[in-house]
């Protein structure tokens, strides 16, 4: 099966405005931009929303989908379902209850259909206080300036091209690429979608920062259309205002938080430099008392997996399940974390990893398997446990792009010496490619 509700319910804005038909086809080639026909993307700075709906790239999704094929745009997903990984594809069609005939019967021969998206993902540019070993410029402005030392010039790509950086008043590097939630054109086409949301997805960047978010909250209050919203997050939780918690939350149908945590301790502090982990621990502890206390709001740890820290996820799962957090990833189906293996950039995906590095991680969740087989979890916990280890060492084994273990290595030695880190310290197993 290749169906899919997002092409008839989701409309996605990347930080830089461009439109795309889905954030898990920043994989490909196209990183999924929706575009006009001759080639420019659509932007929610400059265009109507609505106009971009029914542009050829979601009627030829559409049509493929119906005719059970894969999109070209739909890699992530179907790599992931062949590695035995569950997709974002598979979430979203349990999630919707979704059905070929459901899109069949509002899908015209040409891939039309009339309904509006009642989903959405925004992403205010790319302001951020993170620069996470795993990201970039064009999700935090704060890699800026290691970005452009490591690559010898003032400038980076992204979906609209060459991204040029300046200095401003303060001899910080800036681009203004980013700005374009501050467009009217952009705030008159969301009044016309407002009114049909039923999810809207916040990432960033990061969303709790980010002054344009509370605009958006407010206007959704404003047109008393809160109440009908399911508010998803996608946070590092490095910072959790009152303001949010006290004035915004509340007025919303749901609130869905997932914490972008990657580990705990020093690992935690190393992948998302410069987090602090006792000021994230605090918030987690936090947010799994307000899920006790407000029926609206559920959260989630949401761990990347990368060549970083996949020795230290079985540790992360255990420390999670033994350390006083019931209400956070409370459902049956995803009782420990729920985990996002990392496709791209290749130098610190886990499938970059030499094959002796995968044998170790392999007999590494050999042992956790069996740890948490006998331990006295119940066992929805185990199952889940064993299947996320299992899953992860599937995609790791699926791929072999060990090429680029020269790029992770040269790019990760100079991330240490800029921030005085050194990835020994928390990656032992790493010796071997490191003192050479």
């Amino acid at each position: 099966m290749t169906m899919c509700p997002i092409p008839w319910k989701f409309q996605a804005v990347r930080n830089n405005g461009d439109v795309r038909l889905c954030c898990q086809a920043n994989v490909t080639k196209n990183q999924g931009v929706v575009r006009k026909d001759n080639g420019e993307a659509y932007n929610a700075g400059r265009d109507d929303l609505s106009e971009a709906w029914n542009a050829e790239l979601m009627r030829n999704t559409r049509r493929t989908m119906l005719n059970d094929e894969w999109p070209d745009e739909c890699g992530r997903c179907k790599s992931e379902e062949e590695a035995g990984v569950r997709s974002r594809r598979e979430n979203e069609m349990a999630q919707w209850k979704w059905s070929g005939e459901q899109a069949g019967a509002m899908t015209s021969y040409f891939g039309w259909v009339y309904t509006l998206p009642v989903y959405f993902d925004l992403r205010f540019g790319n302001m951020c206080n993170l620069a996470c070993r795993m990201c970039g410029p064009t999700d935090s402005h704060q890699w800026y300036k290691e970005w452009t030392e490591f690559f010898g010039e003032d400038a980076f790509y992204d979906t609209q091209g060459r991204v040029e950086l300046t200095r401003n008043e303060k001899g910080r590097l800036f681009t203004a690429d980013y700005d374009w939630h501050d467009s009217d054109q952009f705030w008159e086409s969301l009044d016309g979608v407002i009114m049909n949301m039923e999810h809207v997805y916040m990432a960033g960047g990061e969303p709790l920062i980010i002054a344009r978010q509370y605009d958006f909250l407010e206007r959704c209050i404003e047109l008393d259309k809160a109440k009908d919203i399911v508010l998803e997050y996608n946070t590092n939780l490095t910072t959790l205002p009152t303001r949010i918690l006290e004035e915004f939350w509340p007025a919303f149908k749901e609130v869905r938080i997932g914490a972008s945590i990657d580990g705990m301790g020093a690992m935690q502090e190393y992948q998302r430099w410069p987090s602090k982990w006792s000021q994230i621990e605090h918030n987690l502890r936090l947010i799994n008392e307000l899920c006790g206390k407000a029926p609206n709001v559920t959260s989630w740890i949401a761990a990347t997996i990368t060549i970083y820290n996949v020795f230290h996820l079985p540790e992360f799962m255990w420390w999670k399940l033994h350390n006083g957090l019931p209400n956070i990833n409370k459902s049956k189906k995803k009782p420990v974390i729920t985990t996002h293996v990392q496709h791209q950039p290749y130098r610190t995906s886990i499938q970059a990893l030499p094959e002796t590095l995968k044998a170790q991680v392999a007999e590494c969740y050999d042992e956790w398997h069996t740890k948490f087989a006998d331990s006295e979890l119940p066992e929805h916990v185990k199952a889940h446990a064993a299947e996320i280890l299992s899953s992860t060492q599937r995609f790791m084994a699926a791929k072999d792009h060990t090429k680029y273990i020269g790029e992770f290595v040269s790019f990760t030695r100079f991330l240490d010496k800029s921030r005085q880190q050194n990835i020994i310290d928390v990656v032992p197993q790493f010796g071997e490619i490191f003192d050479r």
